[in-house]
């Protein structure tokens, strides 16, 4: 005799494509293929729905994907020094651990049945040594973020949806010796 258990009503969690304001449970750093990235983990979902972005390098040396991410979620900044021409260089934590309980909108996206998490985020409503964003300010990042997934990501699920699919397994399924 054997025992199931089943949860009743849905999860409760949000898997709709579009913005979501979600709190960070987890974050590491890994590298793959010579590249390093950062992979963001969220309250209330699976560990396999994670937001994973990889470190890129402007013309000037300085590593900006990443460092988006602590910016935009308002972790590890400590301090700013005002540079040349109005810019600020600031001065933050971008371990791992300072992510953790810190909040960023994001955009969940379709890629067939499966939900993903753009890599682009924007921030929440917050003020810091360095910033400030307000509503009109969340609302121009995810801009940003939309374009970046209609001119990047979406041409690419649409290439990968209308991929020729063969019938070639189903007629040779009944041919198989087991």
């Amino acid at each position: 005799m054997r025992t199931l258990t089943i949860k009743s009503g849905g999860s409760g969690t949000n898997y709709s494509a579009g913005w979501h304001e979600l709190l960070v449970s987890k974050a590491e750093y890994g590298e793959w293929n010579g590249s390093k990235y950062l992979d963001v983990y969220f309250d209330e979902y699976p560990e396999n729905l994670n937001m994973r972005v990889y470190a890129k390098t402007g013309t000037d040396g300085e590593e900006f994907a990443i460092g988006q991410v602590y910016r935009f979620a308002n972790a590890g900044i400590s301090s700013a020094l005002e540079g040349p021409d109005g810019t600020k260089v600031v001065k933050l934590d971008d371990s791992a651990e300072a992510l953790i309980g810190k909040k960023m909108n994001v955009y969940f996206y379709k890629d067939g049945k499966y939900s993903r998490i753009l890599s682009k985020i924007a921030p929440t409503t917050f003020q810091n040594a360095v910033e400030s964003f307000n509503e009109d300010d969340i609302d121009y990042w995810k801009g940003k973020a939309k374009d970046f997934y209609t001119k990047f990501v979406e041409p690419k699920l649409n290439a990968k949806s209308e991929e020729p699919t063969t019938s070639e397994s189903s007629e040779s399924d009944d041919n198989i010796p087991f």
